[in-house]
């Protein structure tokens, strides 16, 4: 029985926990997806490893597969990568061939559910039509299959090069792409880079509780001003985290200005969900101190009504407004990896720097 193995290389965080998840369904899809009467085993091994990319902004894959194979073993590679793709203004999912027996997959275009289970449909059907060579590979209806939708199309392969690609068409894959994007940017990771912000939101909010003009002012605003008044201060703090760390994209190149679009819009959104999940704990913080240090009878005293858990709902949540406002001041990112996790750009131009130190 011939053994055949597919090596999956994989971007580290999101790309290489989906590998490492796949690798034990993926031979078992390849052997039941495989041609009847195949004799053939089907291993799979991870290896974790970032590609540089090309000064145009390219993944060298298909330049690089063969020497890959042969360092590692593999008889197909296939590389899983959080770095969104384009043809044509369009988000390019992946791209196979058959000459270098080796496929890329771009991860965001994915989405942001059931990305293991479609990962792993979608890198059987790649790399059987690598192993096959046929002329539609790799396939749309199977790739359809894998997504879960039918908004595919296949770009044929162009003069002497034999790779072809899959492309998303439509605004709606767009939207999936901008969710796939803020998915592997991880917004949840941010939040230890907030420490300083953090700090001095806390202390402000701290501030808040034990302040009495705090107490009559809660008390008389409308919980829908309150509301307004916390989408203001989030805000404000992630404008600012995105403009003191430089993460916005400039690119002024007509043909990837869609590209910075999107690169712009998944920074915004993975660190307002930084700075609201920042909010939300400060808010449950202060919400805890107030009901263990101010007494009930003493603040209805001062707000003139009977009190209840509501009051103490609208004083922690307007300290917990004045605080994150007051976190600007120490708002910056404790660390550049921080900052190169959170958005594309910085990750594109890390791994362009990483072309040229393979060049030197």
């Amino acid at each position: 029985m011939e053994t055949l193995t597919v090596g999956v290389l994989a971007d580290a965080g999101l790309p290489e926990k989906v590998a490492r998840a796949l690798s034990d369904e993926l031979p078992q899809d390849l052997a039941d997806q495989a041609e009847a009467g195949s004799r053939v085993r089907w291993e799979v091994e991870v290896s974790r490893e970032t590609l540089p990319l090309t000064d145009e902004g390219d993944v060298p894959l298909m330049d690089e597969a063969e020497e890959l194979r042969q360092r590692y073993g593999w008889d197909y590679v296939v590389y899983l990568t959080d770095l969104p793709r384009s043809h044509d203004g369009d988000p390019m999912l992946c791209e196979a061939s058959a000459s270098a027996a080796a496929a890329l997959v771009s991860m965001p275009a994915l989405g942001a559910g059931r990305l293991v289970r479609r990962a792993c449909k979608l890198l059987t059907a790649l790399v059987l039509s690598v192993r096959d060579g046929t002329e539609d590979y790799p396939s749309t209806a199977v790739v359809s299959e894998a997504l879960g939708h039918q908004s595919v199309r296949r770009v044929d392969p162009a003069g002497e090069a034999d790779a072809s690609y899959i492309v998303l068409p439509g605004r709606s894959n767009r939207l999936r792409l901008l969710i796939g994007m803020v998915r592997s940017n991880r917004p949840g990771r941010l939040l230890p880079a907030l420490a300083s912000s953090v700090a001095a939101a806390a202390a402000t909010g701290a501030f808040g509780i034990f302040y009495a003009s705090i107490w009559s002012l809660s008390d008389a605003l409308h919980p829908g001003r309150l509301a307004m008044i916390s989408v203001v201060v989030t805000g404000a703090l992630t404008s600012w985290l995105i403009v003191h760390n430089s993460l916005w994209n400039r690119t002024r190149d007509a043909d990837v200005r869609w590209r910075a679009r999107v690169d712009n819009a998944s920074t915004i959104i993975t660190v307002w969900l930084s700075v609201a999940t920042m909010y939300v704990v400060l808010w449950s913080v202060l919400f805890l101190v107030g009901l263990a240090v101010i007494e009930a009878g003493y603040l209805q005293s001062q707000l003139g009504h009977p009190v209840n858990l509501l009051d103490y709902v609208h004083l922690s949540w307007l300290a917990a407004s004045l605080g994150t406002l007051a976190g600007a001041l120490g708002s910056n990112f404790d660390s550049d990896d921080a900052i190169r996790e959170a958005t594309y750009s910085r990750r594109e131009h890390q791994r362009r720097q990483l072309a040229h130190t393979y060049d030197d």
